[in-house]
């Protein structure tokens, strides 16, 4: 069954009840005699505002599903979650995710950009060699930012550990579109504050694993962690722990 075939049945579905799962579009068809008393009262009201209603109402949806995809993901692996899982969590139909997400592996694609372009927006702009600051300063940026990542969305370290253990398309999709150049600046990075000697002299491609296994995993065994520890590793004074101890390690 294609997608066109999909929305074809979503739509027919929305029109018969009256209503949908995902609340994308109204719930019913306002009456015309209470349109044109509405427009008689309000004639200088924008078009264009009644259209943002349903639109907002499909963009929080959209995002329902990222989020829920990046839960099942992050929880299931790829081979462990189905669409019809992603629509269950995010509370729309199953129609509506292949709607907007033609298969699972489009799905997978569309959350890893949502949850990585971001972070590889704002890594950009902080670690600009044209900012004046030293390579230990921008490093430190990294640190913490990329901590502060995996705080924020621990799922991401659990699908690189799954995926990258892995020989797939979707392992060498995201290589390519973010892993590559990120390995790249920060082990330029990492050499550029050994020159200054400012940070510790070993191999620059195991500094920046060992950053990203020391800052990823707490937060991907948050439940052990709290569990032996006693602390909460989501915690701010944790999250800062957890940094300071990275720059001990890293930084003379």
């Amino acid at each position: 069954m294609n997608i066109d075939h999909h929305a074809k049945i979503a739509r027919q579905a929305e029109d018969s009840s009256g209503y949908s799962g995902d609340d994308v579009r109204p719930l019913s068809a306002e009456p015309a005699l209470n349109r044109k008393a509405r427009k008689a009262k309000d004639p200088d009201r924008p078009v264009a505002a009644k259209k943002r209603a349903p639109q907002k109402r499909a963009i929080e949806a959209r995002k329902r599903i990222l989020k829920a995809a990046l839960d099942c993901f992050g929880a299931y692996g790829f081979e462990g979650t189905s669409t019809r899982m992603v629509a269950q969590r995010a509370g729309v139909t199953h129609t509506l995710v292949l709607y907007y997400f033609n298969s699972k592996d489009d799905l997978w694609l569309a959350m890893m950009d949502d949850a990585l372009g971001t972070y590889s927006a704002a890594l950009a702009e902080n670690l600009d060699n044209r900012s004046g600051k030293s390579a230990a300063e921008r490093l430190r940026i990294f640190i913490e930012q990329f901590v502060r990542l995996s705080a924020d969305m621990p799922q991401i370290h659990r699908i690189m550990t799954m995926e990258g253990n892995q020989d797939t398309d979707r392992l060498e999709w995201v290589i390519n579109r973010y892993l590559r150049d990120h390995f790249g600046r920060i082990k330029d990075l990492i050499k550029k504050g050994q020159e200054e000697r400012s940070v510790r002299d070993c191999d620059a491609s195991r500094l920046y694993y060992f950053i990203l296994g020391a800052g990823g995993t707490p937060f991907t065994l948050s439940t052990e962690y709290r569990a032996i520890t006693g602390r909460d590793v989501f915690s701010e004074p944790e999250i800062l722990r957890n940094v300071a101890f990275l720059y001990e390690l890293v930084f003379i």
